[in-house]
């Protein structure tokens, strides 16, 4: 047992997971510095002595109470249905990449899929409550992200796919989409497109946020006229947004999508209407997914790199896990724009 702290009248022990939120660090850097192991910065370790200390540590506890028990596993939470999970490669491709680190190694990768945000908290609450992870992999952040601070308080370590709310530690990896965003908006402008529509991700994503805002910014400095409508990356929503657009009264000549997926079903629904692509109506998507240059026509993109991300997230989190401090973010390469047969001259 540890050293007993006093909360409303009762007797605990001080767990390793109270000195770490204390702290704001994980549960594996306390037993790391507390036990005078390699791998934390000075500074990091004053903090962390400090602030054991003060919560009624004494020395001669430390290796019997801060020991660190592995779960030897990652966790990965996804906010969607079941559906659109299963159909977007984006999210296969990062969860592959992901697994091929973790196969070489002694973790595994745990995997919930939610329906709501109080869903996604408990989810996170659970895995950390119930010893099952030693780390999370955060992907598609959100203005104000609550899971940094669920993290944080769990004590557990994690690997962020953007940029995090808060100055952290933790591995977090970056990449810059403004180029690729800008190069679509000009291959449209070029072609002579005036009225442009998107068919964007669920904007509670940051990522999806921005991207929309940008892409408006750079339409309206071409004096291009656009319009965008809120879908879910499902194949049915991508052609029930494009039906909704078509059927308007804004009458793009364009339509760029926040993924293949629904710009592929955009174009059914558009030959469903006897519009031709690209004569009638073109068409950008974002992921470059397998298929896209294989359809006919072939699908004009943006290509990221899901595989390498998962990859990438996935070694730095055993680093972290193992005591490593991040001093900056890692960069990845950019998005690129890939043009193709599906973006063509502006109808008249």
């Amino acid at each position: 047992m540890g050293q007993m702290s006093q909360t409303s009248g009762r007797r605990r022990s001080v767990r390793i997971s109270d000195v770490a939120a204390a702290a704001g660090v994980s549960k594996t850097l306390v037993s790391y510095a507390l036990n005078d192991r390699p791998g934390v910065k000075a500074s990091t370790r004053a903090h962390i002595v400090e602030t054991a200390r003060s919560m009624g540590w004494t020395p001669s506890m430390q290796a019997r109470a801060l020991s660190v028990s592995r779960a030897y596993a990652i966790g990965l939470v996804f906010e969607t249905s079941p559906e659109a999970l299963a159909s977007d490669q984006y999210y296969t491709s990062l969860m592959a990449g992901l697994q091929s680190v973790l196969s070489a190694s002694r973790y595994s990768l745990v995997t919930e899929v939610v329906d709501s945000p109080e869903a996604e908290r408990e989810a996170y609450l659970r895995l950390a409550r119930d010893g099952r992870v030693d780390g999370m992999v955060i992907a598609d952040l959100r203005q104000d992200d609550p899971r940094f601070a669920l993290v944080r308080e769990a004590g557990l370590a994690y690997a962020s796919l953007g940029w995090p709310p808060e100055p952290t530690t933790m591995p977090v990896l970056v990449y810059d989409e403004s180029q690729a965003i800008r190069d679509v908006v000009e291959h449209l402008a070029a072609l002579g497109h005036k009225r442009v529509a998107q068919v964007v991700g669920p904007q509670a994503n940051a990522p999806a946020r921005l991207r929309r805002e940008l892409y408006e910014k750079l339409f309206a400095e071409h004096r291009i006229k656009s319009r965008w409508v809120e879908s879910d990356y499902t194949a049915a929503g991508g052609r029930a947004a494009t039906t909704r657009l078509l059927g308007g009264r804004f009458a793009p000549t364009a339509i760029v999508y926040s993924n293949d997926l629904m710009a592929v079903a955009g174009m059914s629904a558009a030959f469903a209407r006897g519009l031709r692509v690209p004569e009638d109506i073109s068409v950008v998507g974002w992921d470059d997914i397998t298929v896209s240059q294989y359809l006919h026509p072939a699908l004009s993109t943006v290509t990221q790199h899901p595989f390498d991300d998962g990859r990438m997230a996935a070694t730095m989190l055993l680093e972290a896990i193992e005591g490593r401090e991040f001093d900056e973010p890692t960069w990845t390469p950019n998005p690129r724009f890939i043009p193709r047969e599906s973006s063509g001259p502006a109808a008249r």
